[in-house]
C-alpha cells in the first residue's frame, strides 16, 4: 500500500517519533516519556504552527453575538468570541467590510458598534487535523521531532537538524498555501483614481477587471 498523509493527532505524534528513532506511541495517556513530551507539548505546538501564518484552511469567519452587559470604559460593546472550534488568533474585525479598532479581554471582543451592526470576526482556527494540508502537516511533525530530541533523548543537534528542516518545510508550506487563493483586482478608491488621471486609471481598469 501506499503511505498517507497522517490524519489524526495520535499519527502526527507517531511519524514524529519515529523520526527521532522512537516507538510510536498508541495514545497520549501511555505510561511513557515520549508520550508525557506529547500530551503536554503537542497542542501548544500546533497552535503555535496555526498563529504564524494566515493559513487559508485555518481560516474562519463568523458573525459574532453581542452581549447584553456593555463595557464599563472606552468601547461601546461587547462581543462573544467563538469557542467551538477554538480561536487561535484574531485576524480583523469588520463591519461593512471596513476593518475595525478593537481590544480583546479574556473571551470577548470590545468594540465601538451599534446595536443594528453585523458585527463579523475573521480568524485562525484549531482546523481538523484530518484537514491539515501535507505540507502544513510535514511542517508540525518536523517541529515535533525537534522537540523530542531535545527534551528526551536529549541530542541538540538533531533537535538543531529537524528545527532547519521545519523552518524550510514552513516557507514550502506557506508558498503551497498561497496557491489557494485567487489573485485579486486591485480596488482603487476615488481619490486614487483622480491622482492616476483617467488614461491611467482606464489601462489598469481594463488589466485589472
Amino acid at each position: 500500500l501506499m503511505p498517507t498523509t497522517a490524519k489524526t493527532d495520535i499519527e502526527v505524534a507517531q511519524r514524529a517519533m519515529v523520526l527521532v528513532g522512537m516507538e510510536p506511541l498508541t495514545s497520549f495517556t501511555d505510561d511513557t516519556d515520549e508520550a508525557l513530551v506529547m500530551n503536554t507539548t503537542y497542542e501548544d505546538v500546533v497552535a503555535d504552527c496555526l498563529a504564524m501564518h494566515n493559513w487559508n484552511f485555518a481560516t474562519g469567519q463568523k458573525q459574532l453575538a453581542r452581549l447584553t452587559d456593555a463595557p464599563v470604559d472606552r468601547w461601546d460593546a461587547a462581543y462573544q468570541l467563538p469557542t467551538e472550534p477554538a480561536v487561535v488568533q484574531v485576524q480583523t474585525i469588520t463591519i461593512e467590510d471596513v476593518v475595525q479598532t478593537y481590544d480583546i479581554y479574556e473571551d470577548k471582543v470590545y468594540i465601538n458598534a451599534s446595536t443594528n451592526d453585523t458585527v463579523v470576526l475573521n480568524y485562525i482556527f484549531r482546523v481538523a487535523t484530518q484537514d491539515w494540508t501535507p505540507p502544513f502537516t510535514l511542517w508540525v511533525i518536523y517541529r515535533l521531532a525537534s522537540t523530542l530530541a531535545l527534551s528526551v533523548i536529549r541530542k541538540g543537534d538533531i533537535a538543531k537538524s529537524y528545527r532547519e528542516l521545519a523552518d524550510t518545510q514552513f516557507r514550502m508550506a506557506k508558498a503551497r498555501d498561497s496557491q489557494q487563493v485567487t489573485t485579486q483586482a486591485v480596488a482603487l478608491d476615488r481619490y486614487t483614481k483622480v491622482r492616476l488621471g483617467s488614461n491611467l486609471f482606464a489601462r489598469i481598469e481594463g488589466e485589472t477587471t
